[in-house]
Parts: C-alpha cells; sequence; structure tokens
C-alpha cells in the first residue's frame, strides 16, 4: 500500500468512526485493565468530547480497574464507572485496547453486546476486532488517533479535553523520548497545546507527584533488581511483604516499569507485583524487536506489541521463572 493509499484508507476509517458515532444515541466508550495515561486520556477526551458536542446522546465511561492516583487530575475522571448493568447500547467504543478481551471479564459482555463496536487504536495486530476500526500503527498513542477523530466530527476541543490527550501522548511517547514520535506527534502536542493543555501542570502530576509510600515501594522494587546472564531481561518484584511495608497498593505501581526498562542494554523489562496470594500481576515493555504481546498471550494476556501485560495464577517465584523464560525464548538470536 502506497502513502495516498494508506491516507485515503485511514480518511475512510475515520469517516466511518465518525458516521457511527453520529448515528448512535447510547454509546459506552472502555479502555483495557490497569489503564495507563494513554488509556484514560484517551477515554476521557473522546468521551467528553461527545457529550459536549451531541447533548441529546447518552455516554457512559468504563474502565474495569479504576483510576490510578497519579490520573486522578484529568478532568471528567469521576464519571468513569467500573462496572454497570447491561444497558441496550446503540454503539461500544474500545479505545487503545488491542484485544477485547482487555477491558476485563465484568466489561466485555456490554462491549460485545452492543450494536456496532468500534475499535481505535494505534498498535494493529491480530487481536483487533469491532464492526467499524479505526486503527494507526504509525501513531504514537491512541489519543492522537483520537484528536484526528474529533477534527473529522468538528467537535470542539475545550482545554479540558486537550488536557486529557495530551496527557495520553506525554506518557505512551515517555515525554517524547521514545522511538514512536514522528512530526505528526510534535504538531498534535503543540494543537493541544495551543488549545489549552498545560505540559508543565501535566508532567508534574504525571511523573513528579508521586505519594511518599508510593516512592517507599519503587525503592523496594528496585532494589530487587535482576536480569538474564546476557543482560537483554531486566525485572524487578514486587511481593505482598514489600507493598505492606511501604503501605502502598497495586495502583502505586503505575510507571515502576519504566526504570527497569532504563537498564542500560535491556531489551524487554518486567515487572511482577503479587497483588494477592497465588495471583500476580505482570508488565511487561520491550524495544521494537520484541513482540511482548505474544507473550502476554501464552499466559492469558495481551496489549501492544512493545507494552503489554498479564496475569499469572501461581506464587511470585513461578511467576518470574514462567515469563522471564517465555520472555527469553521470543527474542531474536
Amino acid at each position: 500500500m502506497t502513502t495516498e493509499e494508506f491516507l485515503d484508507h485511514e480518511t475512510q476509517q475515520r469517516r466511518c468512526a465518525g458516521a457511527a458515532i453520529r448515528a448512535a444515541s447510547t454509546i459506552a466508550i472502555a479502555c483495557h485493565v490497569n489503564p495507563d495515561g494513554d488509556a484514560l486520556g484517551s477515554l476521557l477526551g473522546l468521551g467528553l468530547a461527545i457529550e459536549a458536542g451531541y447533548p441529546d446522546k447518552k455516554v457512559t465511561l468504563l474502565a474495569q480497574d479504576g483510576v490510578p492516583f497519579i490520573y486522578r487530575f484529568l478532568p471528567g475522571i469521576d464519571r468513569i464507572l467500573t462496572q454497570m448493568e447491561p444497558l441496550d447500547l446503540d454503539l461500544a467504543i474500545v479505545v487503545d485496547s488491542g484485544d477485547i478481551k482487555r477491558v476485563g471479564k465484568s466489561i466485555e459482555p456490554i462491549v460485545s453486546g452492543a450494536r456496532v463496536v468500534l475499535d481505535i487504536d494505534h498498535h494493529v495486530g491480530e487481536g483487533s476486532f469491532g464492526s467499524v476500526r479505526l486503527l494507526d500503527n504509525r501513531a504514537a498513542a491512541t489519543a492522537e488517533i483520537v484528536f484526528d477523530l474529533l477534527v473529522e466530527l468538528d467537535l470542539p476541543i475545550t482545554q479540558e479535553i486537550a488536557t486529557c490527550l495530551f496527557t495520553g501522548v506525554i506518557t505512551d511517547t515517555g515525554s517524547f523520548r521514545f522511538m514512536n514520535v514522528t512530526p505528526r506527534t510534535l504538531r498534535v502536542a503543540a494543537s493541544l497545546i495551543e488549545m489549552g493543555a498545560s505540559p508543565s501542570l501535566i508532567a508534574e502530576q504525571v511523573f513528579d507527584n508521586r505519594p511518599f509510600a508510593a516512592t517507599r515501594l519503587m525503592g523496594l522494587a528496585l532494589s530487587t533488581l535482576s536480569q538474564t546472564p546476557d543482560g537483554r531481561v531486566t525485572w524487578a518484584a514486587i511481593s505482598r511483604d514489600a507493598f505492606a511495608a511501604a503501605g502502598a497498593t497495586d495502583e502505586d505501581t503505575e510507571g515502576f516499569v519504566n526504570p527497569v526498562r532504563a537498564v542500560r542494554g535491556t531489551e524487554v523489562a518486567i515487572l511482577f507485583r503479587e497483588v494477592s496470594e497465588g495471583r500476580v500481576r505482570v508488565s511487561l515493555r520491550s524495544t521494537e524487536h520484541v513482540d511482548v504481546a505474544k507473550v502476554a498471550s501464552l499466559f492469558g494476556g495481551g496489549g501492544h506489541r512493545m507494552a503489554s501485560g498479564c496475569t499469572y495464577d501461581g506464587s511470585l517465584e513461578d511467576a518470574v521463572t514462567a515469563v522471564v523464560s517465555a520472555v527469553s525464548a521470543a527474542i531474536p538470536r
């Protein structure tokens, strides 16, 4: 497909997505479990914009695992529900999820039962779903795609919406440090700043505003730092005892995988969190050479090629052994 053909296809996708939104009276928007800044920013930015532009539509926002502390500054955060009764939906929109199962067991039936399902994501893989798809693997963040969709719908982007979308962009690009950043990413970011987003305020809230307990827990996590002999896989593990010692909870671990990823020579970074007895949550981050979504799928999880997660049923020690082994096997030699 040539660049011109791709752009035509992308435009057609946006028009189909816009038509689905205009035609719907009842809409639910959902994001993936353990939501990050891009998932929540895209969820809120799109939801607030649809509500403002189409006040006659009923819009419900869903995130099964709720909102981590560091993102509670986002406008409209009190609108997000962790569950809801089955609803007769015209349209379900899923943002940044990679696979419909990633919305969570309590949310998936609600989404799947809608008359039309719209998948919006910046990673295109085997898990793509929905009768309407708005997918662009050139975008650095799903928030970038949502921005284009709002322009397509001719919806005003307020300061609150710009704040949500900029949060999505800044978190999924690591403050514009990751290789996924393109000139288009920076142009979208500049537009969002012109529309009222404050980079300094958002960066302070996301990166420099951790509670004491969360900061203490990060120290305990990094004290467990380990590597494979070749240095290509690096991981840290947080036990239930560490959570108790720090007085912290799992939501306090948002972003903990980033300093693990920053270790020189690391191609895959892993964070293990023992959230209860026999249950370990696993976050995986990689370079472009390793598809960690495939690794996560081996354990019933999923996500994106370079950022995925899963839940391991078993002990923390067994989780480390099994996942590190699977990751090592997935790294090209």
